[in-house]
């Protein structure tokens, strides 16, 4: 189907949370998980030669570093609801907290996680399904 798909996002509670904080997650799609792939190279592949002289490709796995680690999280987490920093005081959802919010927390990534897969499975049954209509 040669159709462009909305934009998925929906608001997940945090679970168990005394300040009834919420987050909006979007659903990545294939491209933008991609282009995040490229941006953190997941993966390098290159050839050497074995014994025989032959070229065999070698494939190194270079885990995120750093900041990088919360790439997904930062590009899948759009806004949030009753987040405070130290003083109580409401803190923007930008790149940079949402960074120290998953340092300091590390069942925010975790979350977040579990949030994409919910939004990828829904992704998936509405193509499925507007597939089907466009059928019939």
């Amino acid at each position: 189907m040669a159709r462009l798909s909305d934009e998925l996002q929906d608001w997940f509670p945090l679970p168990d949370d005394p300040d009834k904080s919420e987050i909006l997650v979007k659903h990545i799609k294939n491209g933008e998980q991609n282009d995040i792939e490229d941006q953190i190279q997941l993966y390098e592949t290159m050839l050497r030669p074995d014994a025989d002289g032959n070229l065999q490709r070698e494939i190194k796995l270079n885990p995120a570093r750093g900041d990088k680690r919360y790439v997904y999280l930062c590009a899948a987490v759009r806004d949030w609801k009753n987040f405070f920093d130290l003083d109580g005081k409401p803190m923007a959802c930008t790149d940079e907290n949402k960074i120290r919010m998953a340092r300091d927390d590390k069942q925010l990534g975790q979350f977040v996680g579990e949030c994409r897969v919910i939004l990828a499975k829904r992704f998936e049954e509405q193509r499925e399904a507007a597939r089907k209509n466009a059928t019939t």
